[in-house]
């Protein structure tokens, strides 16, 4: 999700319609990893009244930033705000809408919430959980600061404005790595790419 991040090699290795599954899948990744990250980073462009709400009370500590189309009138600075979600009414905060949602939280402590947050419509939502993959280099894998393992819900894809009906489970992984390395993990987690 982040740029550093996407300079490495990114790979889908689990597709699915079920966003339960698709978070299992995830998670027996992350239990192949070296080193985890403590947090899990989630992040969405949210369109409507009803996500924005699910997700804040799923996450709230969340940040919700405006940031207006190119050509649309903002409903706040050009640079963009930060709406008081919590204290807005549904007309206040529909006037801020499309928002970005970010929000860091300890690995294992939200990610129930927010699936049950998802709802059936929307953007995609990724969850990116980052740690550092073993050295293994006679499967192809080396380990780099910039692994991770990424649900995009409701997306195949690494965009959040194409969404669909399916969950997606990408693995970053170093160049060095590529594909082969990508294979390795995949097979280690019951999974195939």
């Amino acid at each position: 999700m982040c740029e550093d991040c996407l300079a490495d090699y990114t790979h889908c290795v689990h597709v699915t319609t079920d966003a339960a599954d698709a978070y299992r899948q995830a998670m027996r990744l992350c239990a192949l990893m070296e080193h985890r990250g403590d947090e899990a980073a989630l992040l969405s462009h949210l369109e409507s009244v009803g996500e924005v709400r699910r997700m804040a009370a799923a996450l709230p500590n969340s940040r919700f930033v405006h940031r207006p189309y190119p050509g649309a009138r903002p409903s706040c600075s050009a640079g963009g705000c930060e709406p008081d979600v919590p204290v807005m009414d549904d007309r206040e905060l529909e006037v801020h809408l499309p928002l970005e949602i970010s929000a860091r939280f300890a690995r294992g402590t939200a990610e129930d919430r927010v699936i049950e947050a998802l709802g059936d419509t929307g953007n995609a939502v990724f969850l990116v959980w980052s740690g550092r993959w073993p050295d293994r280099p006679e499967h192809g894998l080396h380990g780099s600061r910039h692994d991770a393992v990424q649900v995009a819900f409701r997306g195949d894809h690494s965009d959040p404005a194409l969404p669909s009906g399916r969950h997606a489970v990408h693995v970053h992984v170093s160049k060095q790595s590529g594909h082969r390395g990508v294979e390795y993990l995949a097979a280690q987690a019951g999974v195939h790419p």
